[in-house]
């Protein structure tokens, strides 16, 4: 889909206005007399560029003489050009009336969303302001919609995570948490597991804000942002529709944190996600939000942990010999002789060495000694053991698999895990 997207032309010349490039005075100069492009064809041709890249997230970034435009991909930044400061405003404020949030509001954070559709391609853009010292910046995550819903077995778990993470969705109820960084990939495991899930015999239904993807196989509730209608509000009332697989988005308060675990403790599996630095760490987060120790041990089953790696690019892919300080990196966690690899770079992963990526994962699975610790509130030092005992595999092990098997590299496991 990419490829059909990249034989739309561009209509207009951004480098043309590109102050690390030309002569920031001429650029001012075309601006303040009317001859630039206006902002919403600038706001278009700059999203067309984005999303044309392969993009995932495109940051607006004001600096004391220059707006900073950078694309993430992949896990990485990298710029894209460097506009004059003086239209820094009237793009925020295209983006902002396209995002439906309040254009003359400049000294509070905000939120909002729209789409664009490109043929029969469409893309979903959440809009998020900061306000910065040097004016507002903007991050927008974009979300491909015509992306299908992957199977469980393509998501890069290995053979025994796989295993794993089949076994807990086989449970009938308790909470199944989905952790990890914003933008690893916590929604897609989460779809992909209800995905798994589906049947005749299954009363699938979902609380989220904003729906990412439509099931056709569940019932979809979208709570509002105005606080009008919360997550708890729609997890109560669903509890009366007879459901037996309950996916709340995401648990960001206690509200939503104790309702989900009410819904597991009243026979339903609850699939959710949080944002968390690793699996057993999210055992506190979910005490901290006010979810009692007692509702959390007798439901929680268990934590899958998810970040994401870059792929080797398999088109300029060669083996080496790590240097001293890359050895000296993996000397904690690798025994024995391997075969390393890197991408050199080429054109079809344009000079990066890198194309596409890989997840990584721990899985935690409550054994009744840790229901006790977590009912104690035992620290996080007595479950991390309880959990070593129990056989539990941290991410660094995956990592390592995935750097000796050759889909990735040392560089990239340093970046990630270091």
């Amino acid at each position: 889909m990419i490829e059909e997207l990249k034989k739309i032309p561009n209509k207009i010349p951004l480098e043309q206005f590109d102050v690390a490039t030309f002569n920031r005075d001429k650029i001012r100069d075309l601006f303040r007399s009317g001859k630039m492009p206006t902002a919403d064809a600038m706001v278009d041709e700059i999203l067309l560029r984005a999303v044309k890249s392969g993009a995932t997230e495109l940051h607006l970034e004001p600096a004391e003489n220059e707006l900073r435009i950078r694309l993430g991909q992949e896990g990485v930044l990298r710029r894209m050009l460097s506009l004059p400061k003086e239209i820094s405003e009237n793009l925020g404020n295209v983006l902002k009336t396209k995002a439906n949030i309040n254009a003359f509001e400049k000294k509070k954070p905000q939120e909002g969303r729209f789409s664009v559709v490109y043929g029969t391609y469409e893309v979903d853009i959440r809009v998020s302001t900061l306000p910065v010292l040097t004016g507002e910046r903007f991050a927008l995550r974009l979300l491909h919609k015509n992306v299908s819903i992957p199977k469980l077995e393509n998501l890069g778990f290995s053979p025994e995570n796989l295993e794993r993470m089949t076994n807990l969705l086989k449970r009938s109820s308790g909470l199944l948490l989905v952790t990890g960084s914003s933008g690893s990939g916590k929604s897609t495991i989460v779809y992909s597991a209800v995905n798994h899930l589906q049947g005749p015999d299954k009363n699938i239904i979902t609380v989220e804000n904003p729906i990412e993807d439509r099931l056709d196989f569940a019932a979809q509730v979208a709570i509002s942002s105005d606080k009008t209608f919360t997550s708890g509000d729609a997890l109560k009332a669903i509890l009366r529709q007879s459901p037996n697989v309950i996916m709340v988005g995401e648990i960001r308060d206690a509200e939503t944190g104790i309702v989900a675990a009410e819904a597991a403790l009243t026979g339903n599996l609850v699939l959710s996600s949080m944002l968390s630095s690793d699996a057993i760490g999210a055992i506190l987060r979910l005490l901290n939000l006010g979810i009692p120790s007692y509702w959390l041990s007798s439901t929680l089953i268990g934590i899958v942990h998810q970040q994401l790696l870059r792929r080797i690019c398999d088109s300029c892919k060669e083996e080496y010999e790590p240097t001293e300080q890359e050895n000296a990196a993996l000397f904690s966690v690798i025994s024995g002789k391997n075969k390393f690899f890197r991408g050199k770079g080429c054109d079809k992963c344009e000079r990066t060495g890198y194309s596409g990526r890989t997840a990584i994962h721990e899985i935690l699975m409550i054994t009744d000694h840790m229901r006790d610790l977590i009912y104690e509130q035992a620290s996080l030092l007595r479950i991390r053991e309880a959990a070593r005992l129990a056989g539990f595999d941290n991410i660094l092990v995956d990592a390592v698999k995935k750097v000796t098997s050759g889909l990735t590299s040392i560089s990239e496991f340093v970046r990630v895990l270091a």
